[in-house]
């Protein structure tokens, strides 16, 4: 199911994911790295992760 979010949510172009593996589970990934994320860019990524999971 993690790997159909993360397709469905980088699909979208509202955020980029990654992935990894911990314990052998698919596990997503948001980094977040530059200075200038807002938390508005957290708010609209998680209404991405959210669209993607409910279909």
């Amino acid at each position: 199911m993690n790997e159909t979010i993360v397709e469905g949510v980088n699909r979208s172009g509202e955020a980029f994911l990654s992935h990894t593996r911990l314990n052998g589970r698919y596990v997503i990934r948001l980094a977040i790295g530059n200075e200038r994320t807002t938390e508005d860019d957290v708010r609209r990524a998680w209404v991405a992760l959210r669209a993607a999971a409910t279909g």
